[in-house]
């Protein structure tokens, strides 16, 4: 269990009001490491858990992998996802997505793009990839489920850019969302803990322990992990209710300094679910942000955020373009000093990747992971003050559930589809 500092959940968090968490800091001895090449499994949702389900039992704690050996494979063939719910097609009549004409389109790799674009397969066979990042061997560093939701099964998984090929660098980790590299260390988020592992000058993974440990989270997970600008490690801790208000240290944004990683500081709050997040190259902090209880009788639309300083974006009592959420004592009065989002995408779209288009200024391009939308969009902005407005575009479709999104230096995006266990690298081919 957590050791806790009281954090006080504030309706703003101002910057000389700043407070740290403190958390149980557990080392995870590793046991003797073992071969292992877990079973191809039906692909989880990632649809919002009810938060009254119980949880599951204790992971196994993460070794290091083995090297691969020929009778050990690399992949296996990933298997279809359950049903998802249906999405509706409209927003909200408040604040409804624009109807637009798509540009021009051409199929290449299964996937429909603007014309301007290509798409090729660098990789595939994985089984539910999360998030992605470039190794310091300068492979692509994948964390993946590798079976069930809940069974412990996950991995970090090293793919080479040239050739595709797979090795398994972690396993046994409970649900990896996100991967990070920072201070010499790789950083995991898993379940509800926070885990590092420090590397060695090449790049070799040192034993795993545990930083922060039992954080509040919505029951399910607590998504990707971001570096900073600054150096630090930005996180969440995803929404729970209880009556009207979040429980305490949930539905926050966090900042981690390596240097004291027990002492994370709480940079936002009122984010039911703030899965994705990215820096532009103007250091803007962009936030999606997954909606899941009804509210007024609707399914809430999903949001993308601009982040600043002791925001509070108003979840539980507050939704959408600042409404309020009857059902959870939300009023327009107390809505109305709440941090108003960029967009709204339609219920259930399931924003869990945001970055900077590495093609356009202004632009940032946003996976939807739920159907029936499932597809990448563009959202072109523009600064309002402190704020900005934008309006939601199509850009790609043709993938089963598109989950992270990251740029190369050569100025490529790679996409990975959750669903299918495959990663695309799009190409702009024209520029005219």
């Amino acid at each position: 269990m957590m050791t806790v500092i009281v954090v006080a959940c504030a309706p703003t968090l101002a910057p000389e009001q700043e407070s740290t968490r403190e958390f149980e800091t557990v080392a995870a001895t590793a046991p003797s490491v073992t071969a292992s090449s877990p079973a191809a499994s039906s692909t989880p949702s990632l649809e919002p858990l009810d938060e009254t389900e119980s949880q599951p039992e204790p992971p196994p704690t993460p070794t290091l992998a083995p090297p691969p050996t020929a009778e050990q494979p690399v992949a296996a063939t990933p298997t279809k996802p359950s049903p998802s719910p249906v999405l509706p097609t409209t927003t909200p009549p408040e604040t409804p997505t624009p109807t637009l004409t798509p540009e021009p389109s051409r199929q290449t790799a299964g996937l429909t793009l603007p014309d301007d674009y290509e798409a090729s397969v660098i990789a595939h066979g994985l089984r539910g990839p999360t998030q992605m990042i470039l190794g310091p061997d300068q492979r692509l560093w994948v964390a993946q489920l590798a079976g069930e939701e809940n069974a412990g099964q996950g991995q970090v998984v090293a793919v080479s850019l040239a050739t595709g090929e797979q090795q398994v660098l972690l396993e046994h980790l409970f649900k990896p969302t996100g991967i990070a590299i920072l201070a010499d260390a790789l950083w995991i988020a898993a379940g509800r803990d926070l885990l590092r592992a420090a590397l060695s000058a090449t790049g070799e993974i040192g034993p795993v322990e545990t930083m922060l440990k039992d954080l509040p989270f919505n029951t399910r997970s607590e998504g990707t992990l971001t570096v900073s600008p600054a150096g630090r490690l930005i996180f969440e801790t995803s929404g729970q209710r209880s009556g009207n208000q979040a429980i305490e240290g949930s539905a926050q944004l966090w900042e981690l300094d390596p240097a004291d990683p027990t002492h994370p500081r709480p940079i936002a709050i009122g984010l039911k679910n703030a899965y994705g997040h990215t820096f532009d190259a103007a250091g803007r902090l962009w936030i999606t942000d997954v909606h899941d209880d009804r509210v007024n009788d609707e399914a809430p639309p999903d949001e993308l955020n601009l982040w600043v300083e002791g925001a509070d974006f108003g979840w539980p009592p507050c939704f959408g373009q600042q409404q309020p959420a009857l059902n959870y004592g939300g009023t327009a009065e107390s809505c109305a000093t709440t941090r108003a989002p960029v967009v709204l995408f339609p219920p259930h779209s399931t924003p869990t990747s945001v970055v900077a288009s590495p093609w356009e200024e202004n632009t940032l391009l946003v996976a939807l992971w739920a159907p029936p939308e499932q597809t990448i969009v563009r959202v072109p902005y523009a600064l309002v003050d402190d704020n900005a407005v934008g309006q939601v575009e199509p850009f790609v479709s043709g993938m089963e559930n598109p989950q992270h999104l990251l740029l190369l230096s050569d100025g490529s995006l790679l996409v990975s589809d959750f669903s299918a266990g495959v990663i695309y690298r799009l190409t702009l081919v024209s520029s005219n």
